[in-house]
């Protein structure tokens, strides 16, 4: 047996320079699966919770809210009452910025603008959904000027 590695060892060991890259393939299937899912979504099939917003009901699956963020992943593999409620009131957010966010986690594809930014900005934010914060912060940086940089400026510090 002198010169095996465990499975476990040969899994964890790198060579020096070596990346892990995802193939066209891979990236393919995975954004496949999501494909189905937001189709499923979009149809009610499988949902087991209901994000409801100011009386509005959005349709989704647990597993992929909790995948994509830290906020409802604690939310529902912990002992909070959400956990075990199949509609679940999100009561600082505004229907059409959470329909945003739900698009964005079923498909990875949002549109921000001068008029959503600052909505998604803080929801994302509450909801911990990184990828968004990042494109509202980007879209941001683009829009500085000198009329707008200090409003820009106290947005950012409401950030931190």
């Amino acid at each position: 047996m002198t010169g095996m590695t465990s499975p476990e060892k040969a899994s964890s060991s790198k060579k020096k320079g070596e990346r892990k890259c995802a193939s066209k393939e891979e990236y393919r299937q995975l954004s496949g699966i999501m494909g189905v899912m937001n189709n499923l979504r979009k149809q009610g099939t499988l949902c087991d919770v209901s994000l409801v917003v100011q009386g509005k009901h959005f349709s989704a699956h647990r597993v992929v809210l909790a995948a994509a963020s830290p906020f409802f992943s604690l939310m529902f593999t912990t002992r909070m009452m959400e956990s075990m409620s199949h509609e679940v009131e999100l009561r600082s957010a505004e229907p059409e910025i959470i329909e945003l966010l739900i698009e964005f986690i079923y498909t990875a594809r949002i549109s921000v603008n001068s008029s959503n930014v600052q909505s998604l900005l803080d929801a994302a934010n509450q909801y911990q959904i990184e990828p968004v914060k990042k494109m509202c912060v980007e879209f941001l940086k683009g829009q500085i000027d000198p009329t707008n940089c200090l409003g820009i400026t106290a947005l950012a510090d409401c950030m931190d």
